[in-house]
């Protein structure tokens, strides 16, 4: 029981807080990459993804010439693209039902242990130049901006969650 207590008292103050935040958002980026690799056709979705984005360029094109055989040859294409953006986003919804309910009940946990609490310290005042993020990512303290587990966590998961996606394929940027 000691060692359970004492597993708690170093996740629940800083940096062992912020170390164990960013641990999770590891473990769940992980999850939810493992999840999409199983449940979608990347090769696909990649192949439609390029369709649609040709077709794009061909509409943009044809509505700056406004030559009327292109612009039906692309409007007779739209259903077509509509059906496969609709199966694109079915298909990037397989993983989300797989990676959802452990994020939930994580996310759960997590709240109970930390609540509004603060977990980590930016050392600098970024409330001053940001006022609006005081309540909302954290509280001003001492050493500098303390960020609360909600804001950590999302400067964490969009932070690391994007690096860790990349080398995958899977990034939300290009």
């Amino acid at each position: 029981m000691q060692i359970l207590n004492d597993l708690l008292q170093l996740i629940t103050t800083i940096p062992g807080s912020a170390i164990f935040i960013a641990l999770v958002s590891i473990t769940l980026a992980l999850v939810s990459i493992w999840a999409t690799r199983r449940f979608t056709d990347m090769e696909k979705m990649q192949a439609d993804m390029a369709e649609v984005k040709a077709w794009q360029d061909r509409f943009k094109q044809a509505r700056a010439s406004m030559d009327p055989i292109e612009l039906q040859q692309v409007m007779d294409d739209q259903g077509r693209i509509m059906r496969l953006n609709t199966a694109m986003m079915s298909a990037r919804m397989k993983p989300m039902c797989v990676y959802y309910i452990p994020f939930i009940i994580i996310f759960g946990i997590l709240n109970a242990i930390f609540g509004n609490s603060v977990v980590a310290i930016l050392p600098f005042n970024i409330h001053k130049a940001l006022p609006f993020l005081i309540g909302l990512l954290g509280v001003p303290t001492a050493g500098g901006f303390g960020l609360s587990f909600y804001g950590f966590y999302f400067l964490v998961g969009l932070g690391l969650g994007n690096i860790i996606r990349r080398p995958f394929g899977l990034s939300m940027t290009t």
